[in-house]
Protein backbone atom coordinates (compact mmCIF):
# COMPACT_ATOMS: atom_id res chain seq x y z
CA UNK A 1 0.00 0.00 0.00
CA UNK A 2 1.05 3.37 -1.00
CA UNK A 3 2.40 4.86 2.25
CA UNK A 4 0.46 8.72 3.12
CA UNK A 5 2.87 10.86 2.26
CA UNK A 6 3.93 9.48 -1.21
CA UNK A 7 -0.10 9.84 -1.79
CA UNK A 8 -0.33 13.20 -0.78
CA UNK A 9 2.98 14.14 -2.86
CA UNK A 10 1.09 12.03 -6.19
CA UNK A 11 -2.18 14.23 -5.00
CA UNK A 12 -0.03 17.65 -5.06
CA UNK A 13 1.21 17.09 -8.67
CA UNK A 14 -2.13 16.03 -10.05
CA UNK A 15 -3.56 19.30 -12.38
CA UNK A 16 -6.96 19.98 -10.91
CA UNK A 17 -9.20 20.60 -13.49
CA UNK A 18 -12.84 22.13 -13.10
CA UNK A 19 -15.35 20.51 -14.89
CA UNK A 20 -17.43 23.39 -16.90
CA UNK A 21 -15.66 25.68 -14.05
CA UNK A 22 -17.34 24.46 -10.96
CA UNK A 23 -20.34 22.73 -11.73
CA UNK A 24 -21.72 21.42 -8.74
CA UNK A 25 -21.03 24.77 -6.63
CA UNK A 26 -22.58 27.53 -10.14
CA UNK A 27 -24.10 26.10 -13.30
CA UNK A 28 -21.28 24.91 -15.44
CA UNK A 29 -20.54 26.60 -18.56
CA UNK A 30 -20.82 30.25 -17.21
CA UNK A 31 -18.97 33.04 -16.26
CA UNK A 32 -20.12 32.45 -12.81
CA UNK A 33 -19.06 28.95 -12.50
CA UNK A 34 -15.38 29.92 -13.86
CA UNK A 35 -15.10 32.42 -11.43
CA UNK A 36 -15.54 30.03 -8.53
CA UNK A 37 -13.44 27.76 -10.08
CA UNK A 38 -10.67 30.39 -10.61
CA UNK A 39 -11.11 31.13 -6.77
CA UNK A 40 -10.42 27.27 -5.58
CA UNK A 41 -7.53 27.27 -7.10
CA UNK A 42 -7.44 25.25 -10.22
CA UNK A 43 -4.73 24.62 -12.67
CA UNK A 44 -7.49 24.26 -15.67
CA UNK A 45 -10.80 25.32 -16.72
CA UNK A 46 -12.72 22.65 -18.97
CA UNK A 47 -15.58 23.61 -20.89
CA UNK A 48 -17.54 22.16 -24.09
CA UNK A 49 -17.83 24.24 -27.28
CA UNK A 50 -21.03 23.35 -30.09
CA UNK A 51 -22.88 24.71 -32.86
CA UNK A 52 -25.91 26.49 -31.59
CA UNK A 53 -28.42 24.51 -32.76
CA UNK A 54 -30.87 26.71 -34.75
CA UNK A 55 -29.85 26.90 -38.05
CA UNK A 56 -26.84 29.49 -38.15
CA UNK A 57 -26.28 29.55 -34.84
CA UNK A 58 -22.94 30.80 -33.15
CA UNK A 59 -20.70 28.49 -31.35
CA UNK A 60 -21.76 28.61 -27.80
CA UNK A 61 -20.61 27.04 -24.34
CA UNK A 62 -22.67 24.44 -23.83
CA UNK A 63 -22.33 20.36 -23.47
CA UNK A 64 -24.97 19.26 -25.89
CA UNK A 65 -28.05 20.86 -28.48
CA UNK A 66 -30.79 20.47 -24.96
CA UNK A 67 -28.11 22.11 -22.74
CA UNK A 68 -28.25 24.98 -25.25
CA UNK A 69 -31.72 25.21 -25.70
CA UNK A 70 -32.33 24.87 -22.13
CA UNK A 71 -30.25 27.95 -21.00
CA UNK A 72 -30.88 30.57 -23.42
CA UNK A 73 -30.61 33.35 -20.45
CA UNK A 74 -27.12 32.18 -19.23
CA UNK A 75 -25.47 30.99 -22.62
CA UNK A 76 -22.43 32.34 -23.30
CA UNK A 77 -21.02 32.29 -26.89
CA UNK A 78 -17.43 31.57 -27.33
CA UNK A 79 -16.46 34.58 -27.79
CA UNK A 80 -17.61 36.00 -25.05
CA UNK A 81 -16.41 33.21 -23.01
CA UNK A 82 -12.81 33.60 -24.26
CA UNK A 83 -12.80 37.23 -23.72
CA UNK A 84 -13.00 36.48 -20.04
CA UNK A 85 -10.71 33.67 -19.85
CA UNK A 86 -8.26 35.37 -21.77
CA UNK A 87 -8.25 38.73 -18.95
CA UNK A 88 -5.54 39.12 -16.55
CA UNK A 89 -7.48 37.52 -14.07
CA UNK A 90 -7.21 34.29 -16.21
CA UNK A 91 -3.90 34.43 -17.41
CA UNK A 92 -2.30 31.14 -15.05
CA UNK A 93 -5.08 28.90 -15.68
CA UNK A 94 -5.04 26.44 -18.68
CA UNK A 95 -7.94 25.90 -20.85
CA UNK A 96 -9.76 22.39 -21.76
CA UNK A 97 -11.93 22.95 -25.19
CA UNK A 98 -13.70 20.42 -25.40
CA UNK A 99 -15.39 20.10 -28.90
CA UNK A 100 -18.88 18.50 -28.66
CA UNK A 101 -19.33 17.72 -32.70
CA UNK A 102 -17.31 18.34 -35.32
CA UNK A 103 -17.24 20.99 -37.78
CA UNK A 104 -15.91 24.82 -36.78
CA UNK A 105 -12.48 22.78 -35.58
CA UNK A 106 -10.73 25.97 -37.85
CA UNK A 107 -13.11 28.36 -36.24
CA UNK A 108 -12.06 27.25 -33.14
CA UNK A 109 -8.52 27.85 -33.43
CA UNK A 110 -9.06 31.36 -35.05
CA UNK A 111 -10.60 32.79 -31.81
CA UNK A 112 -8.04 31.09 -29.98
CA UNK A 113 -5.17 32.36 -31.40
CA UNK A 114 -6.59 36.09 -32.01
CA UNK A 115 -6.56 35.94 -28.18
CA UNK A 116 -3.26 34.42 -27.47
CA UNK A 117 -4.61 31.23 -26.07
CA UNK A 118 -3.25 28.93 -27.71
CA UNK A 119 -0.40 28.61 -25.98
CA UNK A 120 -2.53 27.14 -22.98
CA UNK A 121 -5.30 25.65 -24.64
CA UNK A 122 -5.77 21.90 -25.01
CA UNK A 123 -8.38 21.15 -27.44
CA UNK A 124 -10.01 17.66 -26.63
CA UNK A 125 -13.07 15.16 -28.76
CA UNK A 126 -13.93 11.92 -29.28
CA UNK A 127 -13.49 12.79 -32.55
CA UNK A 128 -9.83 11.96 -34.35
CA UNK A 129 -10.57 13.01 -37.18
CA UNK A 130 -11.30 16.72 -35.83
CA UNK A 131 -7.45 17.09 -34.19
CA UNK A 132 -6.25 15.88 -37.67
CA UNK A 133 -7.79 19.00 -38.98
CA UNK A 134 -6.23 20.97 -36.28
CA UNK A 135 -3.00 19.47 -36.55
CA UNK A 136 -2.62 19.36 -40.08
CA UNK A 137 -3.35 23.23 -40.36
CA UNK A 138 -1.14 24.45 -37.31
CA UNK A 139 1.74 26.38 -37.96
CA UNK A 140 4.80 24.54 -37.76
CA UNK A 141 6.77 27.11 -35.22
CA UNK A 142 5.73 28.60 -32.32
CA UNK A 143 2.38 28.00 -30.13
CA UNK A 144 0.00 25.20 -31.20
CA UNK A 145 -2.66 23.76 -29.39
CA UNK A 146 -2.17 20.54 -27.30
CA UNK A 147 -4.18 18.13 -28.99
CA UNK A 148 -6.28 15.36 -26.41
CA UNK A 149 -8.27 12.57 -27.44
CA UNK A 150 -11.76 11.53 -25.14
CA UNK A 151 -12.13 7.84 -24.93
CA UNK A 152 -14.28 6.28 -24.43
CA UNK A 153 -16.36 7.52 -27.73
CA UNK A 154 -19.80 7.45 -25.45
CA UNK A 155 -22.53 10.26 -24.78
CA UNK A 156 -23.79 9.09 -21.25
CA UNK A 157 -21.75 8.17 -18.02
CA UNK A 158 -21.57 4.74 -18.24
CA UNK A 159 -22.12 4.44 -14.09
CA UNK A 160 -25.09 6.05 -13.75
CA UNK A 161 -27.12 4.05 -16.53
CA UNK A 162 -30.63 1.72 -15.44
CA UNK A 163 -29.33 -1.31 -13.58
CA UNK A 164 -30.94 -3.74 -15.44
CA UNK A 165 -27.99 -3.12 -18.65
CA UNK A 166 -25.09 -2.69 -15.79
CA UNK A 167 -23.77 -5.90 -16.61
CA UNK A 168 -23.25 -4.97 -20.28
CA UNK A 169 -21.64 -1.11 -19.23
CA UNK A 170 -18.87 -3.05 -17.08
CA UNK A 171 -18.30 -5.59 -20.04
CA UNK A 172 -17.73 -2.72 -22.24
CA UNK A 173 -15.39 -0.89 -19.58
CA UNK A 174 -12.93 -4.14 -19.59
CA UNK A 175 -12.86 -4.34 -23.03
CA UNK A 176 -11.83 -0.84 -23.08
CA UNK A 177 -9.62 -1.31 -20.21
CA UNK A 178 -7.64 -4.08 -22.39
CA UNK A 179 -7.83 -2.38 -25.84
CA UNK A 180 -7.05 1.30 -24.97
CA UNK A 181 -3.72 1.48 -24.27
CA UNK A 182 -2.51 0.17 -27.10
CA UNK A 183 -4.17 1.95 -29.22
CA UNK A 184 -3.82 5.56 -27.80
CA UNK A 185 -0.47 4.85 -27.02
CA UNK A 186 0.34 4.71 -31.02
CA UNK A 187 -1.59 8.02 -31.65
CA UNK A 188 0.76 9.29 -29.60
CA UNK A 189 3.62 8.35 -30.79
CA UNK A 190 2.30 9.01 -34.55
CA UNK A 191 1.64 12.49 -33.22
CA UNK A 192 -1.92 12.49 -33.36
CA UNK A 193 -2.51 13.68 -30.08
CA UNK A 194 -0.24 14.98 -26.74
CA UNK A 195 -2.96 13.81 -24.28
CA UNK A 196 -5.69 11.22 -23.33
CA UNK A 197 -8.55 11.95 -21.50
CA UNK A 198 -10.44 9.13 -20.22
CA UNK A 199 -13.07 8.14 -18.68
CA UNK A 200 -12.19 7.58 -14.63
CA UNK A 201 -13.83 3.44 -15.02
CA UNK A 202 -11.05 3.17 -17.72
CA UNK A 203 -8.21 4.28 -16.21
CA UNK A 204 -5.89 1.66 -14.89
CA UNK A 205 -2.00 1.29 -13.86
CA UNK A 206 -1.29 -0.42 -17.83
CA UNK A 207 -3.23 2.60 -19.34
CA UNK A 208 -1.01 5.39 -17.21
CA UNK A 209 2.38 3.49 -18.24
CA UNK A 210 1.46 3.23 -22.00
CA UNK A 211 0.58 6.94 -22.40
CA UNK A 212 3.49 7.95 -20.55
CA UNK A 213 5.89 5.47 -22.07
CA UNK A 214 4.62 7.02 -25.37
CA UNK A 215 5.07 10.76 -24.25
CA UNK A 216 1.50 11.78 -23.42
CA UNK A 217 0.01 12.49 -20.27
CA UNK A 218 -3.18 10.96 -19.09
CA UNK A 219 -6.37 12.80 -17.75
CA UNK A 220 -9.34 11.49 -16.18
CA UNK A 221 -12.88 12.73 -16.29
CA UNK A 222 -15.01 13.30 -14.31
CA UNK A 223 -14.39 12.61 -10.52
CA UNK A 224 -16.50 13.93 -7.75
CA UNK A 225 -15.12 11.65 -5.34
CA UNK A 226 -12.24 12.26 -2.89
CA UNK A 227 -11.28 8.58 -2.56
CA UNK A 228 -11.62 7.93 -6.41
CA UNK A 229 -9.26 10.95 -6.84
CA UNK A 230 -6.60 9.90 -3.99
CA UNK A 231 -6.43 6.08 -6.26
CA UNK A 232 -6.17 7.64 -9.42
CA UNK A 233 -3.26 9.91 -8.32
CA UNK A 234 -1.57 6.75 -7.03
CA UNK A 235 -2.00 5.57 -10.74
CA UNK A 236 0.19 8.33 -11.63
CA UNK A 237 -2.92 9.78 -13.93
CA UNK A 238 -1.59 13.56 -14.53
CA UNK A 239 -4.74 15.47 -13.90
CA UNK A 240 -8.22 15.05 -12.49
CA UNK A 241 -11.79 16.31 -14.17
CA UNK A 242 -14.08 17.07 -11.32
CA UNK A 243 -17.00 19.36 -10.93
CA UNK A 244 -16.63 20.34 -7.73
CA UNK A 245 -12.46 21.69 -6.65
CA UNK A 246 -13.04 21.68 -3.38
CA UNK A 247 -12.86 18.10 -3.25
CA UNK A 248 -9.35 17.89 -4.18
CA UNK A 249 -8.53 19.35 -0.31
CA UNK A 250 -10.92 16.54 1.05
CA UNK A 251 -8.87 14.18 -0.72
CA UNK A 252 -5.77 15.49 0.65
CA UNK A 253 -7.23 15.51 4.07
CA UNK A 254 -8.55 11.60 3.73
CA UNK A 255 -5.03 11.06 2.80
CA UNK A 256 -3.75 12.68 5.90
CA UNK A 257 -5.90 11.28 8.48
CA UNK A 258 -4.55 7.78 7.09
CA UNK A 259 -1.52 8.67 8.22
Amino acid sequence: MTPPASRALKLNAVKRIGHKGAHLIEAGNTIASFEVARSLGVDMIEFDVLRHPYPGGPLVIAHDPLDAEEREETLLTLEQALDVLASPEFTDIGLDVDMKHRGFELELVDALTERDLIGRTTITTMHAESLALIREHSPKSGPRPHLGITIPKVTRDWLNMPAAIKPLIWAAVMNHRRKQPVRVARMIRNGEVDAVMAFYAVVTPKLVEAVHDAGGELYSWTVDDPEAMARLADMGVDGIVSNDPRLFEDALASVAAAA
